[in-house]
């Protein structure tokens, strides 16, 4: 059998290092490294660079799946972060929205059959009406209302939840106007479909106590 040349053994290295020549070509080049040096340092050459290259590979991919990884635990920080804002916003607006229903919004009116009013005479001009709240609660803001027909509605308002007075204790507002300058026709405690007449222009009304603000 004649001799191989180097330069084809050099040309089948790399198919005898990934295993895919024959059993024949393998045998052939076993047998040339074996008797030729220099063939021999260039399969050490190419072994050393293909572990190299493999290497690198390895740690390319390595890199390129941990910083995946890390930019999708950033991701999912930052949604559930946006997240865990969005959730507390929406209960401390819940929580928020119902104290001020409950404690600070007044918008519940007080009831006629609730109430005492008296209207009194101050002056000539002067009309001032004593509201004495008999439900046993304290404290109310006076509402008022004027409709087309110069029709003036009283309401007293409060909370949801409201306080109760001490023992012995008694709630009284007063709101008054000048019926001259306002020229009402009636005013009525209540709203235009829930009211009592509780004066009429041309009412005699009788002349208030000296300690009706006190």
């Amino acid at each position: 059998m004649s001799k191989i040349s180097c330069d084809i053994i050099q040309d089948m290295l790399p198919l005898y290092y990934d295993e895919v020549c024959s059993a024949d070509s393998r045998k052939m080049i076993e047998e040339h490294l074996q008797e030729c040096e220099k063939c021999s340092n260039i399969f050490q050459k190419l072994k050393t660079e293909c572990v190299v290259d493999t290497k690198e590979n390895a740690e390319s991919i390595q890199s390129s799946v941990m910083g995946k990884m890390a930019h999708s635990w950033k991701r999912s920080l930052l949604r559930s972060f946006i997240i865990g804002i969005v959730i507390t916003t929406i209960v401390l607006t819940a929580i928020f929205g119902t104290y001020y229903a409950l404690f600070i919004r007044q918008n519940s009116m007080v009831s006629p059959e609730q109430i005492s009013i008296s209207a009194y005479s101050l002056t000539d001009e002067q009309i001032t009406f004593r509201l004495e709240l008999l439900d046993g609660y304290c404290g109310g803001t006076i509402k008022t209302y004027t409709d087309e027909n110069r029709n003036l509605y009283i309401s007293v308002l409060r909370t949801v939840i409201k306080e109760d007075l001490s023992d012995g204790e008694t709630e009284i507002m007063n709101y008054g106007f000048n019926h001259k300058k306002k020229d009402y026709i009636a005013v009525y405690y209540g709203t235009p479909n829930n009211c009592e007449l509780i004066w009429k222009k041309g009412d005699l009304l009788p002349t208030a106590p000296k300690d009706i603000f006190e």
